[in-house]
């Protein structure tokens, strides 16, 4: 089953927007722990090991979920699935303010997990909506989306928990996330699938994109939604491109849980050192900024790029090459972790900019690459969930390594190595797909 090129939405991009949008609501309480989880552990009752836990329990259960997730979609298309995970968002997100102790945060965050898993798989199913020549961009519209509710989330929500506390802040967010209910309700799933080609009879697989001639002038008739099975892997695994887009997909993914669950702890860490900061605390024009407000404009300033950048890197991907432009922001990514660790206080701070912004970059380019190679697969959603179980099992694992292994070897290290290994892969990948001529 391949996509037919000629029979996508004649306006994907607002198609893809409505559904950023649904998501970018979904993500708020997700994003903000990452911002205050580490700060607020002790008076929950919750030891920092358990933090890197809690940071990771979402993705160690998407390695199932997302298989799930596709299986789903396949059979009952994508408007239930994708509405009901945006009021499990809601609840999650209540039970994070709540201070029921570790147990109840952890079953919420896996609930989380599986709500991501069925959010993220319609996002895939939007892009393919539109043609091939536009991917890279509507991959970004997407994800600039979404980052921009995680970038409101841990600014609005860091000057919240810093004025008013935790329970204040996880409040509003919930409330801020409950607009995500109505904003999924009205989504025209069966109208825009209609428009992208897919036959009435076979609405209830909507999620899946339309079939294709063959070269050989027969029908590619769309794959049936049964149990995967083990050569199903190794068939959509048919090029060294789509291993090496995976394994890149892997690693890109544990650097990023590493660096984004540690930024307030680093941020804390290097402000103790500062004669300019009391306490955590530093005065600019008089006015007192916490670690967990710096924190906040991090990563609000790596999510917000997203929304303005995210589009660009798209449009560059689309010209260029998506392992052209992955390469490219690996180099860079991995020069400016070596920067933060190395560099002043403020520069270092710049260069954690710059690697938050190569993150989200890396994120659009990676995503948009997967999408093009899995509507040139017999089962995308197989590919698709192949490639986000594979990269969640790296951010599971990130805030895992973080937190058990930072007292030990130390952050600046493992910035370093993360760095490194960024690199390496995705300029394999970019060689490589240079060698076979595309994924």
């Amino acid at each position: 089953m391949r996509v037919d090129r000629d029979s996508t939405v004649r306006h994907p991009a607002w198609f893809v927007s409505q559904v950023g949008v649904a998501i970018g609501l979904c993500i708020l309480g997700d994003s903000l722990m990452y911002s205050i989880l580490p700060l607020e552990a002790e008076a929950l009752g919750i030891g920092l090991p358990l933090v890197g836990l809690l940071l990771s329990a979402n993705r160690l259960i998407r390695l199932v979920s997302n298989s799930w997730a596709g299986l789903v979609f396949e059979r009952q298309g994508p408007r239930r699935p994708f509405l009901w995970a945006t009021a499990v968002s809601v609840l999650t997100t209540l039970t994070y303010g709540m201070g029921w102790g570790f147990p109840v945060f952890l079953v919420a965050r896996m609930a989380w997990g599986v709500a991501w898993s069925n959010l993220r798989q319609g996002g895939f199913v939007a892009v393919w909506v539109g043609a091939d020549a536009i991917k890279g961009r509507l991959t970004g519209l997407l994800w600039g989306l979404v980052r921009l509710g995680s970038a409101l989330s841990v600014l609005a929500g860091g000057l919240l928990y810093d004025r008013f506390g935790y329970a204040v802040a996880m409040g509003v967010i919930a409330g801020a996330t409950a607009l995500s209910i109505p904003v999924a309700w009205y989504l025209p799933w069966r109208r825009s699938v209609q428009m992208a080609g897919v036959p009435h009879d076979q609405q209830p697989s909507a999620a899946l994109p339309p079939t294709q001639p063959s070269h050989t002038g027969s029908t590619t008739v769309r794959s049936s939604p049964e149990r995967f099975a083990f050569t199903d892997w190794r068939t959509i695994l048919d090029t060294v491109p789509k291993r090496l887009l995976v394994l890149a997909g892997f690693v890109a993914l544990l650097v990023n849980g590493i660096v984004l669950s540690t930024t307030s702890l680093y941020l804390a860490g290097r402000m103790a050192g500062e004669s300019a900061a009391v306490d955590g605390v530093i005065r600019l024009a008089g006015i007192s900024i916490g670690v967990a407000t710096i924190a906040g404009l991090m990563l609000g300033t790596r999510w917000l790029s997203d929304m303005v950048l995210g589009p660009v890197f798209g449009y560059l991907s689309d010209r260029f090459g998506q392992p052209a432009t992955g390469g490219v922001l690996a180099v860079v990514y991995g020069i400016g972790l070596f920067g933060v660790v190395a560099l002043p206080l403020g520069m270092a701070i710049a260069c954690l900019l710059l690697v938050f912004i190569c993150d989200g970059g890396l994120y659009v380019v990676l995503s948009a690459a997967a999408s093009g190679a899995a509507t040139r697969t017999e089962r995308p959603h197989l590919f698709i969930g192949l490639y986000t179980t594979v990269a969640d099992g790296g951010s599971a694992v990130g805030p895992l390594l973080a937190f058990s292994l930072a007292s030990a070897v130390g952050l600046p290290l493992l910035y370093q190595l993360g760095g490194l290994s960024v690199m390496i892969v995705v300029v394999t990948f970019w060689l490589q797909a240079r060698r076979h001529g595309g994924i």
